[in-house]
């Protein structure tokens, strides 16, 4: 199901497209842009990313994209970047998901339902698809696109084909790409 762009802050604590990990902060003041992050990918079955907010507080994704990789030029597609609709927010210490490879659909956002099977949070769509093979870079996009706030790149993990295993950052936000189990939408845990 999928809910229209001023009903985002209700979606966001209602069905979770926007989760909040650990409780966080409600303050009014908004986190730095440099405190989201792409945190886990997995580009193998189905093909996602997950977005981590390191802050105490909510962070106002409206606007923000996310791309993958020109093959050409090594630069973000800014021509394939899914748009965060209007009011989409992050919340302190809160994970949203994003599913790739969903070709000729909104962004969303949609309700768990529609998302990850077996995984209660909601989520977004892009249509863009990630290599395995290839460590494709994920990037975090300004609205403007004058900046890249984040770019995600595991092209040194080694996963066996049919692995399941994800790259992800430990601890969430912050620490160096390892092979994890699969957690979207919750903190991360090595393999």
């Amino acid at each position: 199901m999928r809910s229209s762009p001023w009903f985002l802050p209700l979606f966001c604590a209602v069905a979770s497209a926007c989760s909040n990990g650990s409780g966080g902060d409600q303050s009014t003041s908004q986190a730095a842009a440099s405190d989201v992050v792409v945190n886990e990918m997995s580009a193998s079955g189905d093909e996602w990313l997950e977005l981590y907010n390191s802050s105490s507080r909510d962070f106002d994704l409206s606007h923000y994209g996310v791309t993958d990789t020109d093959k050409t030029t090594g630069s973000p597609r800014l021509d394939k970047a899914a748009r965060f609709p209007a009011g989409t927010k992050i919340t302190g210490k809160g994970f949203t998901l994003v599913l790739l490879g969903k070709k000729n659909s909104t962004p969303g956002p949609y309700s768990s339902d529609a998302c990850l099977a077996g995984v209660d949070v909601g989520c977004f769509y892009a249509d863009f698809s990630i290599s395995e093979a290839r460590g494709e870079a994920v990037h975090l996009l300004s609205p403007d696109d004058t900046a890249v706030v984040d770019t995600f790149y595991p092209a040194n993990l080694a996963f066996d084909a049919g692995s399941n295993l994800t790259a992800c950052r430990i601890p969430d936000g912050t620490g160096d790409l390892v092979a994890c189990d699969a957690t979207p939408g919750a903190k991360n845990r090595a393999h």
